[in-house]
């Protein structure tokens, strides 16, 4: 298992992580005992934060479009369902 390599410059700690090959920066949820609120919430960041509302939001976006269509869909099949035989 890869363990995290902690680097303190200028009193400021950075974690990194090994994985296939390159090091990643890993935004730990607890720091010097407490709880890191800002990494907790957005995973290190707020841009991608960002992004991930932004993406499910449209899920949801496209969840509810389907939805409607189907509904309107029914709607037309119990008003008429003979309507599409020949």
């Amino acid at each position: 298992m890869n363990k995290i390599k902690e680097i303190t410059i200028d009193e400021e700690t950075t974690y990194l992580k090994k994985s296939f090959g390159s090091w990643k920066v890993v935004y730990p949820i607890k720091e010097n005992g407490k709880i890191n609120w800002k990494n907790l919430i957005s995973g290190g960041s707020w841009f991608n934060l960002i992004k991930l509302g932004i993406i499910i939001g449209l899920i949801i976006l496209f969840l509810y479009q389907y939805s409607e269509a189907i509904r309107i869909a029914n709607e037309c099949l119990i008003d008429n369902p003979f309507r599409f035989l020949p």
